[in-house]
This record gives structure tokens, sequence and C-alpha cells, in this order.
């Protein structure tokens, strides 16, 4: 199929999904990189726009929780983020990449980083920061001629998210966040399962067996303790993994969120209305994070989910879906 160009900045290519029926796989070159991207529902329905989080693919907004946005009168948008999945993959090779892939210096990073602390990091040595990946966003919308439209993040998502809505204030109607934080130093650090699980160096070896074991564990860890699903957590892990595994991409970006630093002052010029979603047994990120964004954000709704840890568990998601349904209405 040919590219469609609604401008000489933007390509879109598009076919059916292989990984949702009800959804269109869409291939856009923005002017400096290209996306993959899904979308499905009636044409003229409102918008909602999924961000995902730190590494993870844009499958992991479950073809459960789109359908139940999708049933409730929405279209729906879930793409890959830069350096993740099938979007692009940045060629920048820099000493700082290499040298934070061992745990402690990446321990010793997110211990200043919570702490308010200095990181020392020199800026030309970072590939991007959240704000960069905002922009990824913002060229997504241009090319898909979408004026304005709800959105949902989560956890790094979330964070880019805020910066959307603060900066971009046009392009968003209403706001919903996810397991996700300002980064408000002094907010309680994850538990040190889920921070050993999230650091934890992957295997040097060309074994998928150990890899998808070791990316499953991170799930173990981090999902909603009652609800976890371990054959369809494997099932998912396999899809991804053979979909596109891309370690050093969940490391650049682990350095944009920290590069990034506190969102506090991004979060005091949210005018839409938000509703925050947050998990009691969220290990990654504990409900303090939530709690300081609803206390931050003007105009937000805060929402403690018993159970919920950090994810979206089948069992789940068409209540949560529900949530976020009700407060774009």
């Amino acid at each position: 199929m040919p590219y469609k160009t609604s401008d000489n900045q933007y390509r879109i290519k598009t076919k059916p999904s292989k990984y949702a029926h009800f959804m269109q796989a869409y291939k856009i070159r923005t002017p400096k990189y290209k996306f993959y991207l899904e979308r499905g529902g009636n044409e003229g329905d409102p918008i909602i726009l999924l961000i995902m989080g730190l590494g993870a693919q844009s499958l992991v907004w479950s073809n459960l929780f789109c359908q139940e946005l999708i049933n409730s009168g929405y279209q729906v948008i879930r793409f890959d983020n830069r350096d993740i999945g099938k979007s692009s993959k940045l060629k920048h090779k820099n000493k700082l990449t290499k040298e934070y892939k061992s745990v402690s210096k990446k321990l010793a990073l997110l211990s200043r980083f919570k702490l308010g602390l200095p990181l020392h990091i020199e800026e030309d040595s970072i590939p991007y920061t959240l704000f960069d990946m905002t922009e990824d966003v913002h060229q997504l919308l241009n090319a898909l001629e979408i004026e304005k439209c709800h959105v949902i993040g989560m956890s790094m998502g979330g964070m880019i998210a805020q910066i959307l809505a603060a900066e971009h204030p046009d392009r968003v109607d209403k706001l919903g966040l996810l397991a996700t934080s300002n980064n408000k130093p002094f907010l309680p650090p994850p538990r040190i399962d889920a921070l050993r699980a999230l650091t934890k160096p992957i295997p040097q070896t060309k074994d998928a067996t150990k890899i998808i074991e070791n990316n499953l564990n991170l799930q173990r860890v981090i999902a909603s303790p009652d609800f976890f699903d371990e054959k369809r957590a494997l099932k998912r892990t396999k899809l991804l993994y053979n979909r596109r595994f891309y370690p050093i991409g969940v490391s650049r970006q682990l350095l944009a969120l920290l590069a990034t630093g506190s969102l506090v002052n991004i979060d005091k010029k949210i005018k839409q209305p938000t509703l925050i979603v947050h998990g009691s047994k969220d290990r990654l990120l504990p409900p303090a994070h939530g709690h300081s964004l609803s206390r931050t954000i003007p105009h937000a709704d805060f929402k403690l989910i018993p159970g919920l840890g950090h994810d979206i568990p089948d069992t789940l998601a068409r209540y949560l879906a529900d949530l976020f349904a009700e407060h774009f209405r």
C-alpha cells in the first residue's frame, strides 16, 4: 500500500494489525523518526491516546483494556515510544549508556535522583529527555491531524503525558494518569525486590529462554500480587520478546527519565481535568507518588485501587477502562 502523505513532513502507511483484529496498524514517518502505532474505534468518536512506560511496548496496553474503551464510545491509539518495539532505534552511542549498564551505577543514579541531588551527568552525553519524547507525541498528533484528544499515560508514559498537557494544553482535552509520579524528591523509593528486578542486568546470552524468564520475573515482582496470571504473563512476554527485544533502548529511556527530574513545576501548569489512578500494591511507585500528583495538579481527582500493582491485570482491565471512560465523558 502506498504512503499517504497529509503533509510533506509526514508519511503514513496503514494495514490491519496482526495483534488486534479491531485495530489498524500505522507506520508513521515524522521529520526525525519512524513510529509504529495502532488505532481502533469508530471514526468520529472522541480519541484517547495511550502513552506507555519505561521499556514497555505498546501492546502492554492490553487488547482487553483497549476494546473496553472502544466499547465505551472512543477511538483508541497506542504506539511504541522511540527506542522500543517497532519504532525508531537511536544510533546514539556514548560513554554514559555503557558506563551505567552496571547495577551499582544505576542504583547510584536512582538514589541521588530520589534525594533530589545533582546527578552530575554531562548534558551532551544524554541521548534525550522526556521533553524530547513528548515532542514525539506532539509530532504524531500532527501527522494524524488530531487537533485535540484525551490522554492516558502509565508510569513513565504518565510523566510524558504531564509534560504534554502542560506544554501543549491545546492538544489535550482531559488527562488520565495511571501508576505514575511527578518525581518529587523524597518520595518513597521502589521496594527493594522491585528495584533489584528493575536494575538486574539482561543476561549476556542469546538463549531466549533465559531472557524471557528474566523479563517474566520483573512482571511477577511489580504486578498486582492477587491477580497475576503466570500463563498469560508468559505468553505475552514471549510475544513481546519475539516482536522486538531491544534492551539498550530501556537503558536510554531510564536515563531520559532521570535527566528530566522533578515535574512539580510542570504539574502546576496543568489545567485539564485530571484523573489519577494508583494501586495500593504498587511496589515500583508506591501510592505516595499518586498522592503527590493529586496534591500538585489543580482540578485532579485521585482513585486508589485496592490490590492493584504496577500493571493492568486482565481481571481489572475493564474496571480501569471504565474509570477513565467515565472521566472523559
